[in-house]
């Protein structure tokens, strides 16, 4: 699974109910996180418009879906740093993120 990838999820009623075309929520989001370097944070997404929003303050984002879902023709944007067909190609573009942690290491010893 990828449970041990995540610390916990941070949803629309924890930004305020700013949606993820927003900048804004972006910002709570970091706030909600403790985190401060936008460059730290990864956001992936169906979502043209979503994905700009998310480059715009500094996110790496990854545009998963190269057909829209809703006019079903190819999507492409230049603020996605990869653009992938489906979410299992994550480790493909990212694998620096599916490496093993200390927090992994201690789960698969408990």
């Amino acid at each position: 699974g990828i449970s041990d990838l995540f610390d916990g999820i941070i949803d629309v009623k924890d930004c305020q109910f700013e949606t993820k075309h927003s900048e804004s929520s972006f910002h709570i989001a970091m706030g909600k996180a403790g985190v401060d370097n936008p460059e730290s944070c990864i956001f992936v997404d169906d979502s043209v418009t979503n994905i700009s929003a998310g480059r715009r303050v500094g996110w790496r984002c990854i545009l998963v879906g190269k057909v829209g879902r809703d006019c079903g023709k190819k999507v492409t944007t230049e603020h996605a740093e990869h653009e992938i067909d489906t979410i299992h190609h994550l480790p493909h573009v990212l694998p620096e993120i599916f490496l093993p942690t200390e927090k992994s290491d201690q789960k698969e010893k408990d």
